[in-house]
């Protein structure tokens, strides 16, 4: 009797422990097409076709060669616009699953039914009509250099710099160490020496410059090992530059 109860309770935590993951598993596909939306310009779009792109039509339709492929999650309805802000008639499509390292889009839908679908196409969230502010307001909404339009229906001219961002331009040039120590400066002077965000600012863009800027913070010639703990690696940085 012991071991069938033991069995019982055993099965029971293990079908819990089940439904529990499922769950998690739900709610990070849904921050996943949170972050989808973050990451954009308050449109609806995700990511727009490149024109290197491939669309292959038919049962295993696919389009190869997308920015961020990860940007989607599976099973996502997505409807197609062209450039002019046209919406492709036949959708929505339902992508079966993306594959980051090709950045690759699969359809269960076959493609073949988005009339007049082309490379350069705006891919945008079922649900969210193409067009400013018709979506969640992402980063490039809010971190754009200007003093004029509006943003969440406030006027920027009405309140110049609040809600225009500083930049840096380097015009192509290769990121440097003082650029970490001006941007530093660019933010003590919009958010305060004393504000507590300023503490906990990263680095927001694409691979190839993350690995540049991590090759200037961390690639130092002698490390002291003793001074690292754990299996974490040593962090060269100093205290509130970015991450």
């Amino acid at each position: 009797m012991l071991s069938f109860c033991q069995k019982y309770v055993t099965n029971f935590f293990q079908i819990t422990n089940c439904k529990a993951q499922e769950m998690k598993n739900s709610l990070d596909a849904a921050m996943q097409g949170i972050e989808g939306l973050i990451n954009g310009d308050g449109s609806g779009m995700i990511d727009q076709i490149p024109a290197a792109a491939v669309i292959t039509t038919g049962a295993a339709s696919s389009i190869a060669g997308m920015n961020v492929a990860v940007a989607f999650t599976d099973q996502q309805q997505v409807n197609f616009y062209s450039t002019g802000g046209v919406l492709r008639a036949g959708g929505p499509a339902t992508i079966s699953y993306s594959d980051g390292p090709s950045n690759t889009l699969f359809f269960s839908t076959n493609l073949a039914n988005i009339i007049g679908l082309a490379v350069t196409d705006f891919v945008v969230v079922n649900g969210a009509t193409y067009g400013a502010g018709n979506s969640l307001l992402g980063i490039r909404a809010w971190d754009v250099n200007s003093n004029t339009g509006t943003i969440a229906g406030l006027n920027r001219a009405t309140y110049p710099g609040r809600l225009s961002t500083p930049t840096i331009n380097l015009g192509g040039a290769a990121i440097t160490p003082g650029i970490a120590q001006r941007a530093e400066v660019l933010l003590g002077r919009a958010l305060g020496p004393d504000a507590e965000s300023i503490k906990s600012g990263i680095w927001y863009g694409p691979p190839e410059q993350a690995f540049a800027q991590s090759n200037l913070m961390y690639n130092v010639q002698i490390a002291n090992a003793q001074e690292i703990k754990g299996d974490k690696t040593l962090d060269m940085s100093k205290k509130y530059f970015s991450d």
